[in-house]
């Protein structure tokens, strides 16, 4: 019983440690990415239309990166701790959002 304890824990910790690595590295890397502004367009007042686009690749390539990391995880990982992959997807789903809006703030 106290193994099973001591083995959830662990399973907890790793996929807290995997998810956050992941989380940062998409995030940094999409911000490296899409946010950068061409200084000629913002005097331009293009930025509605060009944030929009940048939004929505965001968006589309991070639930790509999430997906895949999840179909990866869970074919990956024993049985029982499936449930545990689909937790932190679950979770990456709001964390979307607080991504979108300190990215594009």
């Amino acid at each position: 019983m106290k193994q099973k304890k001591t083995d959830i824990a662990l399973a907890i910790f790793v996929g807290a440690v995997v998810f956050l690595a992941l989380e940062a590295v998409v995030f940094y890397g999409l911000v490296n990415w899409l946010v950068p502004t061409d200084p000629a367009v913002e005097e331009e007042g293009g930025m509605i239309v060009r944030n929009w686009g940048k939004v929505m690749y965001f968006i589309l390539i991070y639930i790509a990166v999430v997906v895949s990391a999840m179909l990866l995880a869970s074919s990956q990982v024993p049985r029982h701790y499936r449930r545990h992959v689909l937790f932190w997807f679950y979770l990456s789903l709001p964390t979307l959002l607080v991504m979108l809006l300190v990215a594009f703030s």
